[in-house]
């Protein structure tokens, strides 16, 4: 995304994708390395005009792992484990 601030609240934007699943709600989901966060989504529409908004109804996961993932917590799993030594 753009260096442009929420136009709500001027937050910082966090890319995602959207997630339509068969069964269940809207969700949007951060890909975190090999791991991904969800919420669900919730949205509303103008009656008078249309336009439709989309908010996360829990961004405090993503938020949360983001921070994570800064502070180096998150690690990915190896891909393999380490080999022994034979002796």
């Amino acid at each position: 995304m753009t260096g442009e601030g929420c136009p709500s609240c001027g937050g910082q934007w966090v890319d995602g994708r959207i997630a339509v699943p068969i069964v269940g709600s809207l969700r949007f989901t951060y890909r975190l390395g090999t791991t991904e966060v969800s919420t669900e989504v919730a949205a509303r529409m103008c009656e008078d005009c249309g336009t439709v908004q989309l908010r996360a109804r829990d961004p405090e996961a993503i938020v949360r792992a983001k921070r994570a993932a800064a502070r180096g917590r998150v690690k990915p799993w190896p891909i393999r484990s380490p080999r022994r030594e034979e002796g």
